[in-house]
């Protein structure tokens, strides 16, 4: 099984965007489950942009989608930025029939993300204990 942890970069440090990202690999790890995070690239965010550019990011990003069982989407720790990548990567995994666990602030209710989320939470923790489930 592979998770892919799907949350924003964009006007995030590379420390933000990885901090959740370190608690869920691990946790994960420590059950034998394997990741695809996207910062591992995040180095090409922070290259001037050029439409090649963009689209490898896209590319690479929607590969290890396709390549995961699950996709973990923390919606909550987004920052400033508008978490529209993270967003089209929601409706994608949902399109392709994946389990997708949402991390969200309570409250908060978005008609696409809550039709396109297999599981909504409102902690990371809970998140991570609901994406057990989805072990094959």
């Amino acid at each position: 099984m592979t998770v892919y942890l799907c949350g924003a970069m964009e006007g995030l440090s590379q420390e933000e965007a990885s901090m959740w990202r370190e608690t869920a690999t691990t946790f994960l790890a420590t059950r034998g489950i394997k990741v695809k995070d996207p910062t591992r690239r995040k180095k090409f965010h922070d290259e001037p942009y050029s439409v090649n550019l963009a689209k490898k990011i896209v590319k690479l990003d929607l590969l290890d989608i396709e390549a995961s069982t699950v996709v973990l989407a923390n919606l909550k720790d987004r920052g400033k930025g508008k978490a529209w990548g993270s967003v089209c990567e929601v409706a994608l995994a949902y399109k392709e029939n994946k389990p997708v666990i949402t991390v969200l602030e309570k409250g908060f209710h978005h008609p696409f993300i809550e039709t396109f989320s297999t599981e909504v939470h409102h902690t990371l923790d809970a998140a991570l204990e609901a994406t057990l489930a989805y072990y094959r």
